[in-house]
């Protein structure tokens, strides 16, 4: 085996794996983004509840929405009482301080990256069938 079917063997591997798990990660980013719907910047107001516990308030889709804040999201509120955070347009109940899931858009790096990976192992694989 020379080196040009090595590196054929090589590429038909990373084509194999890079689409393989690339495309369907990126399938499912694009299914939760579009059950998601979009998420629009909006203004929140932080009050202390009774027993010490804050609660983000908001006024959206005609009505006032409250929910308390998890112990991983006092970080945001930095001593103020007015924070800058996303709600879903589709689900105006739901509330959170960043514009994107960060685990999703991990996923989504992931996903083009691997996709990316895969096509160009495509590419090279066809290119040494013309050369070997």
């Amino acid at each position: 085996m020379g080196g040009v079917d090595a590196v054929g063997m090589i590429a038909e591997i990373l084509s194999w794996i890079g689409l393989g798990i690339g495309l369907p990660l990126l399938v499912v980013v694009w299914m939760v983004k579009l059950h998601d719907g979009s998420w629009l910047p909006h203004e929140v107001v932080i009050v202390d509840a009774e027993g010490g516990r804050a609660r983000a308030r908001w006024f959206a889709a005609g009505d006032f929405r409250e929910r308390p804040l998890r112990a991983d999201e006092h970080v945001h509120r930095q001593g103020r009482d007015e924070v800058d955070a996303f709600i879903s347009e589709r689900h105006p109940d739901l509330m959170r301080f960043e514009p994107r899931r960060p685990l999703l858009h991990a996923f989504q790096v992931l996903g083009i990256t691997l996709t990316g990976v895969g096509a160009a192992a495509v590419v090279l694989s066809i290119v040494l069938l013309f050369v070997g």
